[in-house]
């Protein structure tokens, strides 16, 4: 007997690119779309709008279908902090003629179903900025703020950055320890000595140093150097609090979850950074679980899909999404 085929649309829209695939009910990926940014925050309700038709477009005309194919539709949102904002997307989705129940969420939540059989446990992205998220198994969802240290995030590519340039300046004033973050900083921008390449960066001569130079402090720890190695644990342990915490919110301390760790700066591939955050976790959730997302997010995205559906998507669906799309090259980071 011939098994009728479902197809599935998953879409994840973040600050700096915008992924989406068209999956059926096994996880074989068979199209997928990439455009820039999809925050509607920076690109408008429009330009978000004009993305999301965009990536659909793609991963249809890859699959050989068209949108009225589809069962359902997951969409892992950058800007969807407020339920305003889902207000102000859904009909922004709904253009996108996507037949069938949605999920629509913050992105950060598409990152823990991808990373998590259950979708049940905490997210913590770390990238050019920072979120943590989790969700337990009575569907209760929670999040950081995702705006920064002024609003209690910490622990991004340029937080880490941020932290190094001032243990450059600690170093230079004799406050703090000589670290070889300075000769490393000082190469990179081609400086004499630390006042000169502080006087180019405040003089417009040199850009700001931002997240991009967080490998340069990965290199320094990987080199042995105290004061690097210090920088990378601290800012894990900013991340591991605000995920204790979000855990304690939700009562999943006691429970076994899955800590999904996601984003560029758990792809630098650093242990001591990934270890220290779980070790502090760990601590107060003896069940957690670590779990490093090789994939993309949007896997997450077709996931939920799934789940809107009750579709039964255990996990070896989602190994099989994972593994996909680890294998499509307009999915790489």
């Amino acid at each position: 007997m011939k098994i009728e085929q479902r197809y599935y649309l998953g879409i994840d829209a973040g600050g700096s690119k915008t992924h989406a695939i068209v999956v059926d009910q096994t996880g074989a990926i068979l199209g997928a779309g990439r455009a820039g940014t999809g925050n509607w925050e920076s690109a408008g309700l429009e330009g978000a709008e004009g993305v999301y038709a965009q990536v659909l477009r793609d991963a249809l005309e890859m699959a050989g279908l068209h949108a009225s194919d589809l069962c359902a539709a997951g969409y892992g949102l950058a800007g969807v902090d407020w339920p305003s904002d889902e207000q102000r997307l859904r009909p922004v989705i709904q253009t996108l003629g996507v037949p069938g129940p949605h999920a629509l969420v913050n992105d950060a939540f598409a990152a823990l179903r991808a990373g998590s059989d259950e979708n049940c446990g905490v997210a913590v992205i770390s990238g050019t900025g920072v979120t943590v998220a989790g969700r337990n198994r009575e569907g209760e969802r929670l999040r950081t703020f995702a705006l920064g240290n002024q609003w209690g995030d910490f622990g991004s590519a340029s937080d880490i950055v941020r932290l190094a340039t001032r243990a450059i300046a600690y170093s230079h004033l004799s406050r703090g320890p000589k670290t070889l973050l300075t000769a490393r900083f000082v190469a990179r921008f081609g400086a004499r000595d630390v006042p000169d390449m502080v006087e180019r960066i405040t003089r417009g001569q040199a850009a700001r140093p931002d997240g991009r130079l967080a490998p340069l402090v990965f290199a320094t720890a990987a080199e042995g150097d105290a004061v690097a190695r210090r920088i990378l644990v601290d800012a894990a342990y900013e991340l591991g609090y605000n995920t204790v915490a979000i855990a304690r919110r939700l009562w999943l301390l006691r429970e076994p979850f899955d800590l999904v760790l996601a984003g560029g700066v758990f792809r630098a591939g650093f242990p001591l950074f990934r270890d220290s955050i779980v070790e502090l976790v760990q601590s107060s959730a003896p069940l957690m679980r670590p779990v490093t997302l090789g994939g993309v997010p949007v896997v997450g995205a077709a996931l939920l899909a799934m789940d809107a559906a009750g579709e039964e998507a255990g996990a070896d669906v989602r190994r099989r999404l994972v593994e996909e799309a680890g294998r499509q090259p307009l999915l790489a980071e």
